[in-house]
């Protein structure tokens, strides 16, 4: 007998029924339950009876290997266990092997050439386009500002300066992993808020952003150590000063501010914003991917060039003094402005430039936007009696050589009590009979009337002539921005307004204006330019020219001389203590004009006015003091002349100027 096959592990042996549950005689016997005992090289089933019989090689299986019940045991009341049907692995022909081996090699022979080729495009055709992209994205730029340039008085002090500060950035693409940390060293640092820190140094699609600004460079050490203790990068700093304003308001107007950006909005900031910015520089170094500086990496550095310094004309002392007293004057008067100007009659030097209300330079934006600029610059008003003293320049100088119809302070005038003058009348502000006065009396009462009765013996061509020499109609050139013209009628101007103009009306003037040509004509009819700008000198301390504007004589010496007399006639006239000095011989001249109101297109309130001199003999000082629209009190004299007197008692023994030994009597003012 062939010896029984073994069966596969996979298989099981399914339990066959007794036939004599189908009612039929059993023709095999049911194997046991038992797992079979194996031998070396057969299997055999224990039978009921306990004998064993060998079976045949293909006995009780299927050709899947499964053993399936007889037919007649169907219905028997068991349900035999069903087999998994077995699969022979799938086989795929890979063909022959150097079929194989020359496939691998041409396609790895294709991988290489396209390496190749690419690599020669690199290191061959491109490399130096590859290679400037390179560097460009490595090499970090940061700009070097330059110092701003100081601004001084007259005496060194500094009026403007420039802190060294930094501005804070950062790269987000860096910092963003960090970036509660860093808002957090940052915060313990500087007043800045947490959030919103965040939100920058985590900004998408950026590689720059700016953090903070005006960071003073101090305080930016601190910031950049503790960073770099804790290993963090990413954060760097651009050059950005902050500027400064030792006094304030002291001079504001004349100074002026810079704005966040750093260049000037107002003043000599505004105006010589370029020579006191400098020239920017910068540096460039190759950067790591983390953004620190390659120590031994190429680093080319263009150094920035320093502003220039200005030294200004300007007392500080004495301007602090006009301002705080000028200030108290319009608010004890209600007024709307005012404005101060003390000049050195021998060279046009602007001594101080007072403004109420002004401006704090370090707080700008604390301030009416109208009290940000210079009034004594860029307001025009209509100067009133103070333009006489203009009017009588003009005249003596104009009839100097005219013999008999000579004007002179001792020409007579006989003065109505009203004038026809182009349909109306002129009135003097004080009511009167028919007077008989020189024309220094004329000068001395303020006289409208005597005025326009002088004035009707010179051509209007002739005067508007003078008065455009003296300045006026035109800029001055002084130094600050928005400087006004003036207006002056023109030469074929009606003979009510040449009445008009002789007296302060129908025409207007800026302070600097009035102040320039009375201190011209006082210094023997020589007329300076009035500037505020001393010297200058760039960042390694060499003088830097000036531009100068020329001088010019605009009347002769006598009749710069006879106008100091009629001036002086004034202060010197009975009644008038409150207009003298203490202890200097000085002359001077009140104003009050109508005020022109560009509301509603018509005059309302006053301009009241007072400009003075000393001393008489060798003028030295000349203050113009200007009260717009005062509500308590209207005239020249009672609102203007306090402020005038206490500057000029101020000035002129801080300027060294000798005290007058002996007053001159009075002269007559009437014939």
């Amino acid at each position: 007998m062939a010896a029984a096959r073994r069966p596969h592990p996979s298989r099981t042996s399914a339990t066959r029924r007794p036939a004599n549950q189908a009612g039929q005689p059993a023709s095999r016997q049911v194997r046991s339950a038992a797992p079979p005992t194996r031998t070396a090289r057969s299997h055999t089933s224990t039978g009921a009876g306990g004998s064993h019989a060998p079976r045949s090689a293909g006995a009780g299986r299927s050709r899947a290997g499964a053993t399936r019940p007889r037919a007649g045991a169907a219905g028997a009341g068991t349900t035999p266990t069903a087999r998994k049907a077995y699969k022979p692995p799938v086989r795929m022909p890979l063909g022959s092997g150097p079929r194989r081996l020359r496939i691998v090699i041409v396609g790895m022979a294709i991988a290489l050439s396209l390496c190749g080729g690419r690599l020669l495009q690199l290191q061959g055709f491109d490399s130096s386009a590859y290679a400037a992209t390179s560097a460009e994205q490595l090499t970090r730029t940061l700009p070097l500002l330059p110092s701003r340039g100081d601004i001084t008085d007259r005496n060194g002090l500094v009026m403007a300066s420039t802190e060294a500060a930094v501005a804070i950035t950062a790269d987000p693409q860096l910092t963003g992993p960090k970036a509660a940390e860093i808002a957090e060293v940052l915060s313990s640092y500087l007043p800045v808020d947490s959030a919103t820190m965040i939100s920058l140094l985590t900004r998408p699609n950026t590689r720059f952003v700016y953090l903070v600004k005006k960071v003073p460079a101090a305080t930016y050490s601190k910031i950049a150590a503790d960073l770099a203790e804790r290993d963090i990068y990413g954060v760097f700093r651009e050059s950005d000063p902050i500027r400064t304003y030792p006094g304030g308001a002291v001079g504001a107007g004349v100074v002026g501010f810079v704005g966040a950006d750093g260049k000037g909005q107002a003043g000599l900031e505004q105006t010589l914003n370029t020579e006191l910015a400098g020239i920017e520089g910068q540096e460039k170094y190759e950067s790591a991917p983390n953004g620190s500086k390659i120590p031994l990496g190429a680093s080319v550095t263009t150094p920035a060039t320093n502003g220039t310094n200005y030294r200004l004309t300007i007392d500080s002392e004495l301007q602090w003094m006009a301002e705080r007293r000028l200030a108290a004057q319009v608010r004890s008067s209600k007024a709307d402005y005012g404005f101060a100007i003390t000049i050195n009659i021998k060279n046009g030097e602007i001594l101080a430039m007072a403004n109420a209300p002004t401006v704090d330079s370090s707080d700008p934006g604390a301030s009416d936007p109208d009290d940000r600029g210079n009034r004594a610059i860029t307001q025009v008003y209509e100067p009133g009696s103070v333009q006489k003293i203009l009017t009588a320049a003009a005249l003596i100088d104009a009839t100097k050589d005219n013999g008999s119809t000579r004007i002179t302070p001792h020409t007579r005038v006989t003065v109505p009590p009203l004038l026809a003058s182009g349909g109306g009348r002129i009135k003097d502000y004080f009511s009167h009979g028919t007077l008989r006065l020189l024309m220094r009396g004329v000068i001395a009462n303020s006289s409208n009337i005597g005025t326009a009765l002088l004035a009707r013996q010179v051509e209007a061509g002739t005067i508007r002539e003078y008065l455009q020499a003296f300045g006026l109609g035109a800029k001055t050139g002084i130094e600050g921005p928005g400087e006004a013209t003036g207006q002056l009628p023109p030469a074929d101007m009606a003979n009510y307004t040449r009445d008009q103009i002789a007296f302060g009306q129908g025409l207007s003037v800026t302070g600097v204006q009035e102040a320039a040509a009375l201190a011209g004509i006082l210094n023997g009819g020589l007329y300076n330019p009035p500037t505020v700008l001393k010297g200058a000198t760039d960042a390694a301390g060499h003088a830097v020219d000036l531009a100068r504007r020329p001088t010019r004589q605009i009347v002769s010496p006598t009749t710069s001389a006879q106008v100091r007399d009629l001036m002086q006639a004034v202060v010197e006239m009975e009644g008038r203590d409150h207009l003298r000095l203490d202890n200097y011989s000085s002359g001077g001249k009140t104003g009050t004009a109508e005020r022109y109101e560009a509301k509603c297109g018509c005059y309302q309130g006053y301009v009241t006015s007072y400009v003075g001199y000393a001393p008489v003999a060798d003028p030295e000082l000349l203050t113009y003091v200007v009260v717009n629209n005062p509500r308590v009190g209207d005239t020249g004299g009672g609102v203007a002349a306090p402020v005038y007197r206490d500057i000029m008692e101020f000035a002129l023994p801080r300027y060294g100027v000798e005290p007058t030994a002996q007053r001159t009597k009075s002269k007559a003012i009437e014939w």
